[in-house]
């Protein structure tokens, strides 16, 4: 955070934020629709693409990272597509995350790297930035593909059920009376 004062004299104050990638957030949506699909036969990135909104070429490079990280398995032929290497209640969002943006550090001298300013001792502010590396590793680490694939699947039960209860309220005639 930088806080300052220009010649108007307004205090003013930037934030920089840690900020997880597209590439992070589009893996983890497309996991969770992959362990959706309870069918046992591979999903096809093009399928996922479609039912989660992600480019269908960015999930593909997305999914070769995954491969090459033994989460995701693939399989050729009509009937090809990603399945699951890993069983998902194994995978943890903090997997996804450092695996397709690397270790998760909201400043450079957390987790024992070097201050941004050359020759300087880490400050007593790297205590603060470790406290928040921690938390964050702490409630990725608590999440697994396959928990976000159960509260997605009951969250989509509900609306299911929301929706056909709507439909039916309005196909039920209406009894009406009416006194002279």
């Amino acid at each position: 955070m930088l806080v300052g004062r220009p010649a108007s004299g307004q205090l003013f104050v930037e934030v920089s934020v840690l900020r997880l990638t597209q590439k992070s957030k589009y893996a983890v949506r497309a996991l969770m629709e992959l362990a959706l699909d309870d069918c046992g036969s591979p999903l096809g990135v093009c399928e996922i693409a479609r039912r989660q909104q992600i480019p269908e070429r960015f999930l593909e490079q997305i999914f070769g990272e995954l491969r090459r990280a033994n989460i995701l398995e693939s399989r050729r032929g009509a009937h090809g597509g990603f399945c699951f290497a890993v069983t998902p209640e194994e995978i943890t969002v903090l997997d996804i995350v450092e695996i397709l943006d690397g270790e998760v550090r909201p400043a450079r001298c957390s987790a024992g790297g070097q201050c941004y300013i050359a020759d300087a001792p880490l400050c007593a502010t790297s205590k603060v930035w470790d406290e928040a590396r921690t938390a964050i590793e702490e409630v990725f680490g608590r999440y697994t593909i396959a928990q976000i694939a159960n509260e997605e699947r009951e969250s989509r039960v509900a609306r299911e059920r929301g929706a056909n209860n709507a439909v039916e309220a309005r196909a039920e005639p209406v009894a009406t009376s009416y006194t002279r």
